[in-house]
């Protein structure tokens, strides 16, 4: 078939108007993915909930979001395979609209109306602060699932839009919406919450989404009727559902392993459980979905090299990407640590630029990774960003404490303080550039991969394979999160004891410096660990295919 042919029942508008429609919900549920973040102390302020006892709670405010945002995801695709790409899209702008409300109201009549549930059914008087917390998760939890059918919906749909030849840039924007929209979702948060009370922030989503649900239902093709005698797969759903809680608690549990802890020893004894279960569930999923003449997922496509290599690519960015996330704060926080003049917000603000350094270059090189894999390949565009990546993460390994000092002295100080001081501002710099390095370099493959995953299936799978995309870059970031914690922790116990042995407990200014010493060679260690990831993924980028697949199905 010719890849470059139009496609048939395109809709009213051209493909270019439709990538612009799309892009608006897709902002939005990505925004909403970690706003809460920063509006969480003011939330928790006024619920009445003290930071000691109700934090482990309040952060399932995030947790629980994206564990609902990734199971939305594993079916809401392949049901818009089934549905159509519209009638899903609207479906969840919708739910999402509706979760955005509850949480908005859920301290008033909602969680009024559930405290008074409990009191005439089960005779219970729970904390209404908790109380109000927990329907604000369960609004958060529908959120999600309205949230979680935007970004592989869309990105299938342009799969049906687009020739394949021309797949790469805008796929490429799409990730580029949807990392902005996560990125800036912290300063539109902290923003925000200084002029307005919480709620405004989940009251301003329902006016936008229902704008862009108004426009989609007006503007966006309908799509093609459903196939006679499509079914959906229950049982798959069911299994990988089950599989991704599972994980997520295992990884959740087992990354505290604080001893102290009577609740964390608990919670680390069971993460093997809850690792045995979700290795039965995944071995039941693929033994459901092998037999299953209508799967969720299609296992066959795995039989492509090209298809395989980009799913595993796909897992060791989302390993690499959460390392840059987490280093950076660690980082600020070894700087209060030996720089006590920066005061916690200050700190605070830092951290969020050098977030900026690593994140934005990564939203705007997915747009230049479609561009390149338009003109180059999929795999030249892959490669690139892998090595790129790799030589930024491994940039990150030589961060040392003048870096710190460097920051601390252009932040306090400025530019103008600092004349002569060249050394500084080089290792400032170096920070910096580093970051932008590896952000770019991660950014540049997600145009490559997720083109190589929409051009290897047919149109009717489209959807369950655009899901896979972001499920299995999740995935890899809960993984990286879980493992590097654990290694940091155990690594930096073990350099404690070794650097204090011998030195005086009344010694402060030795003790702090092996404390700095410690934790700076901890991250050091970490990016080396990433950086070696991301060069194992050159291994994947080279089986990517060069050019679209010639069989793309329109």
């Amino acid at each position: 078939m010719n890849t470059d042919q139009p496609v048939p029942d395109a809709g009213r508008l051209g493909p270019n108007i439709i990538l612009a429609l799309v892009c608006v919900p897709i902002f939005i549920g990505a925004l909403d993915l970690t706003v809460i973040s920063a509006v969480l102390p003011a939330l928790m302020t006024d619920l009445g909930i003290p930071a000691q006892t109700g934090l482990n709670d309040a952060a399932w405010m995030v947790s629980g979001y994206l564990l609902a945002y990734t199971i939305s995801m594993t079916f809401m695709g392949r049901v818009s395979d089934m549905w159509g790409r519209q009638r899903v899209l609207l479906l969840g702008l919708a739910i999402f609209m509706l979760g955005s409300a509850w949480v908005a109201l859920a301290p008033g009549w909602p969680a009024q109306l559930v405290q008074w549930l409990l009191r005439r059914t089960l005779h219970l008087r729970p904390d209404a602060g908790f109380l109000a917390l927990y329907v604000l998760i369960a609004g958060r939890v529908v959120q999600a699932f309205g949230a979680g059918a935007l970004v592989p919906v869309s990105m299938a749909l342009i799969g049906d839009v687009f020739p394949a030849r021309k797949r790469a840039v805008p796929l490429g924007i799409i990730g580029g919406v949807d990392t902005a929209g996560w990125v800036l979702g912290h300063l539109y948060g902290g923003v925000m919450v200084q002029y307005f009370p919480w709620p405004v922030l989940f009251w301003l989503n329902v006016p936008l989404a229902g704008a862009a649900l108004l426009l989609l239902a007006r503007w966006l093709p309908a799509g093609r009727p459903q196939p006679a005698g499509m079914r959906f797969d229950w049982g798959g759903a069911l299994l990988v559902s089950l599989m991704l809680v599972a994980l997520n608690l295992a990884l959740n549990t087992g990354a505290d392993p604080d001893a102290g802890s009577q609740v964390a020893g608990m919670a680390a004894a069971l993460s093997p459980g809850w690792l045995l279960i979700t290795a039965g569930a995944l071995l039941m999923f693929l033994l459901v979905e092998w037999r299953s003449a209508q799967p969720l997922l299609n296992l066959g496509a795995f039989r492509m090299r090209a298809f395989s290599a980009a799913t595993a690519l796909n897992l060791l960015l989302g390993f690499c990407l959460m390392v840059g996330l987490v280093s950076v704060p660690l980082y600020i926080n070894t700087v209060t640590t030996i720089m006590q003049r920066l005061e916690p917000q200050r700190a605070a603000l830092l951290t969020g630029y050098l977030l900026s350094a690593f994140t934005l270059p990564m939203a705007l090189a997915a747009i230049g990774g479609g561009w390149v894999a338009q003109r180059a390949g999929n795999r030249a565009a892959a490669l690139l960003g892998c090595a790129l990546g790799a030589a930024g993460l491994l940039a990150m390994s030589r961060w040392q404490v003048q870096h710190s000092a460097a920051i601390h002295a252009l932040f306090t100080q400025g530019l103008g303080g600092l004349a002569g001081r060249v050394e500084l501002q080089q290792g400032a710099a170096f920070v910096a550039g580093s970051l932008l390095l590896a952000g770019s370099g991660l950014g540049l493959t997600l145009a490559p991969i997720t083109t190589t995953v929409v051009d290897a299936v047919p149109e009717g799978e489209r959807g369950s394979a655009s899901a896979l995309v972001i499920i299995m870059r999740l995935i890899g970031m809960s993984v990286s999160v879980s493992a590097m914690t654990t290694f940091g922790l155990e690594r930096s116990r073990a350099l404690l004891l070794a650097g204090t042995a011998g030195i005086a407990l009344t010694d402060f200014a030795a003790q702090v410096q092996v404390l700095v010493n410690s934790t700076t060679q901890v991250i050091d260690e970490m990016a080396i660990i990433a950086a070696l990831v991301c060069a194992l993924g050159l291994l994947c980028a080279l089986a990517l295919q060069q050019q679209p697949v010639p069989g793309a199905s329109e």
